[in-house]
């Protein structure tokens, strides 16, 4: 904790935050988890983001979602009730400590720009569930930021398009939209810094935030090199100096602290790459490559220095 504490100045939590590790039943909250995060970081003056309210795949969806609308006579009219209530819940409880949201999590497919057909949000409301859940996220905290958080637009340009134009329908039908997050997991190829950058600035010229949410490139991308950590200290250094090189692009935030807690060692595609290796720190706390890579990066943007003899 004390690396997290010293190094970083924003926190996210993985899962602590999901409506399944939140709401073990209907109308029933646990939120000793995500308090302790909360606390953690109000103690560290570190800056919280909130993620995720509304996720369809894996840990996102509480156990009981589908057989509560199963059950329901009318389950639109249920998951939007549900909606409500667990933003009001979420949200409320933490207004005014969570500068930011990713309300909704991957809402498109995950190697397409078109909705994801199990994501039971859209199959149920359609595109209207994107506007439900960003104005009750606004109406609970109107002082938090509120994304959307997609994945594997990157290196996929079609669904990027996608995402964009998704956006600009939401902020045309008056959302309260603020930033787009792009995630980061960069585990089926190296980041490109001209095309990110470009990304960025196209999230930017809708007048959003842009984030990279979940950032991790692991070891074994550059095995093939003569020098994987220098290559992958390389690889940090552009995905700073994509997101140093737009105004609006306001964070980065990597997806864990060392290489001895990364989910990808467990994650069905890249378990068999284990150890992935994919952080700033070594699984015994010591600073890679990498890190000294994304501090220069971040002092070379830095216009002044003070220099001492």
């Amino acid at each position: 904790m004390q690396v997290a504490s010293r190094e970083f100045t924003s926190v996210t939590p993985e899962n602590s935050m999901k409506w399944r590790s939140l709401a073990p039943a209907p109308d029933e909250y646990d939120f000793s988890g995500a308090d302790q995060l909360v606390d953690f970081a109000l103690a560290n003056g570190q800056r919280l983001r909130g993620h995720t309210l509304f996720w369809h795949r894996l840990n996102g969806l509480p156990s009981w979602l589908h057989a509560e609308l199963d059950a329901a006579s009318d389950p639109a009219a249920r998951l939007r009730e549900l909606m409500a209530d667990h933003t009001a819940t979420v949200v409320g409880r933490y207004a005014g400590r969570i500068a930011q949201w990713d309300v909704i999590n991957e809402p498109l497919g995950i190697a397409s720009g078109d909705f994801d057909r199990e994501n039971i949000f859209y199959q149920l409301l359609g595109e209207e569930y994107l506007d439900l859940a960003l104005l009750h996220a606004h109406a609970a905290d109107p002082s938090a930021e509120l994304f959307i958080n997609e994945t594997f637009t990157e290196f996929q340009p079609q669904k990027f398009d996608a995402l964009i134009a998704l956006a600009q329908r939401v902020l045309a039908r008056g959302a309260p939209l603020h930033g787009i997050g792009l995630q980061g997991h960069f585990f089926l190829r190296a980041p490109d810094e001209a095309v990110l950058r470009d990304q960025l600035r196209r999230i930017a010229a809708l007048g959003l935030k842009a984030e990279i949410t979940e950032l991790d490139i692991p070891l074994p991308l550059f095995d093939t090199t003569p020098d994987p950590l220098a290559a992958q200290a390389q690889a940090y250094a552009d995905v700073f100096n994509a997101c140093l090189a737009v105004p609006l692009c306001s964070g980065i935030t990597v997806w864990g602290v060392d290489d001895a807690h990364t989910w990808l060692d467990s994650f069905v595609i890249t378990a068999g790459n284990a150890p992935n290796r994919p952080l700033l720190f070594d699984g015994q706390l010591q600073a890679k490559p990498a890190y000294h890579a994304v501090v220069d990066a971040l002092l070379d943007a830095v216009p002044w220095r003070i220099v001492s003899n």
